[in-house]
Order: structure tokens, then sequence, then C-alpha cells
């Protein structure tokens, strides 16, 4: 990406609606401290967590809303790599689409660990839900799409929807995801040690460990997902992503799973000449064909 090209997205994101996901006088929120950033577009210090809203043109809304999760191994929100190309693209295939900053565990003078990431994609989906209407979108075609740590969120969210942080009458079970180069494993040579010891801290409990391995976590009840990742990862090893597909079908729970021969970590929307390219394409075939089954939970 050249440095015009993200000079446009920042230019683009700042001009789109912000919604916070908590009130103020929430817990553990400060909407005076300021918003740090490693670069433009990638977020640390985020004491105030929000939703950059991508509306669907008018007249291509397909009733669709999706929660895109920036990666960055819990230790940054990288928005202008993952968050803002991929609210854009969405937009192209009638999607709305809201860009999540939330809160991470190296934040100086909060305790942001694990559980406080999850409580807020946990919100943001019900936040979606919830206004559904004013969106123009179905309250059952809420899905959420994560890349790296951030995929690791967006599958945490996908199974541990039946244990809340916060306990709410909307439901903050997605309908689908769609997960990129996620982070799954916990433990041994697949693991992302870093991403992990960011979010618990370097000597996590056995039961901690196991709960934040969405691949132990699946049931019958965990939604549709598709997932993408390059043979190439040096990053996050591919074997996590073929986990969690084993996963999901050892409980029958529909997914797909693309690995690609090029692409290494961090490719986005795909690389010119890679065949990691292709995601974006079959990830819409995919979600076409769910939405037309009821994908709510059984």
């Amino acid at each position: 990406m050249t440095q015009k090209e993200k000079r446009v997205l920042l230019k683009t994101a700042a001009s789109k609606p912000v919604i916070p996901l908590w009130p103020p006088d929430a817990p553990g929120i400060d909407t005076t401290a300021v918003e740090g950033q490693v670069e433009p577009g990638k977020f640390n210090n985020i004491r105030n967590p929000t939703l950059t809203v991508y509306a669907s043109p008018d007249g291509s809304d397909r009733g669709v809303g999706v929660v895109i999760c920036p990666g960055g191994a819990y230790n940054m929100v990288s928005c202008i790599n993952e968050g803002y190309p991929a609210a854009e693209w969405l937009n192209t295939l009638g999607i709305t689409a809201f860009v999540l900053k939330y809160r991470l565990p190296n934040t100086q003078g909060a305790d942001y660990s694990h559980p406080v990431p999850l409580s807020d994609i946990q919100q943001a989906i019900r936040i979606v839900r919830g206004q559904a209407d004013e969106y123009g979108l179905c309250a059952d075609r809420i899905g959420v799409t994560g890349f790296s740590a951030g995929g690791h969120l967006a599958a945490m969210a996908c199974t541990l929807f039946d244990r809340p942080v916060h306990t709410g009458a909307i439901s903050c079970r997605p309908d689908f995801a769609i997960l990129v180069y996620a982070v799954i494993c916990q433990l041994g040579t697949n693991a992302h040690i870093q991403s992990r010891d960011n979010l618990t801290g370097p000597d996590p409990s056995p039961e901690l460990i196991r709960l934040l391995s969405p691949d132990s976590q699946v049931t019958s009840r965990t939604p549709p997902m598709f997932l993408a990742h390059s043979k190439n990862d040096e990053g996050v090893p591919y074997q996590n992503s073929v986990t969690m597909a084993e996963a999901l079908r050892a409980h029958n729970v529909p997914c797909e799973l693309h690995l690609y021969e090029q692409g290494g970590h961090g490719f986005g929307l795909g690389e010119a000449g890679h065949d990691c390219s292709q995601w974006p394409t079959e990830a819409d075939r995919w979600l076409k064909a769910v939405l037309k089954k009821r994908v709510t939970a059984p």
C-alpha cells in the first residue's frame, strides 16, 4: 500500500460516524485519555473503544452487518492495514461494516487484559444488532471478520458468546465469521506466544489457556466460518486455521478453509500476484451461500 493510498484511507475513515462502545461513566472507560498511534492508523492506548461505521451505499444493502477486528498481536489495533480496507471492500458487496477499536492489555495505567477485549467485541455485536433497523440490517445477519490477533478475538466471540463478560438482553453471538490468518492455537509449536502473553500475561493457567483456545470451545452452536491462511505464514502458522476447521467439522459446523501458497503474514485483502488475493472473492461466494440458509443459533 502506497503512502497516498494510506492518506486516502485515513481521510475517508475520519469522515465516518463513530459509535462509543460504552457510556463515559462505565468502569474502565476514560473519554479524556489521549489515544496513541504507533503510526497513522495503528492505535494503542485505547481507553474509549469505538466502532467506525461504513454504511453500505444506498440501494445496495443486503441486510448484512459485519464487525471488523483488525490485528496487532493485542499490542495495537492496525486499522490502516486490516480495518479500513476491509470495510471498504465489504461496502462494495452491499454490506455495512463496523471497524472495531478494542482495548488492549498493555495500555498504561489500566488493566485491560482478558476479558476486557472480549467484552468489547461482545458489546460491539450487541450494539450493531440492537441498531439493526437504523442501518437497514437484519438482526440475524450480523457477523464478524478478524485478522491475526483480531481473528483470535473474533473466534472467541464465536465460541464464548454463551459465557458473556456482561449480561444483556441482546445476543452477542455472531451469525457467521470470516477469519483471515487468525491466531487460534494457544499451546505448542503453532501458538502465537506474543499475542497470548499480551492478552493473559506470561504465565496463564491451563484452564485459562483452554478457555482462550477457540478450537477447544467449539460446539454445535458455533456459527459458520470461512478461514483463509497462507502456507508460508511465518508469523501465525497456517495450522492455526487447519486446527479450527477440524474442530468445526467435528461438531458439524459449516466451514470452508482456504490455504494459499503465497502471502506470508499480514496480507490483508491480498498481495498482487499472489494466490492469497483470491480470498475476498471466495469469501463473498461463501457468504452468499451461507445467507441463503438460516444462520441463527439452532
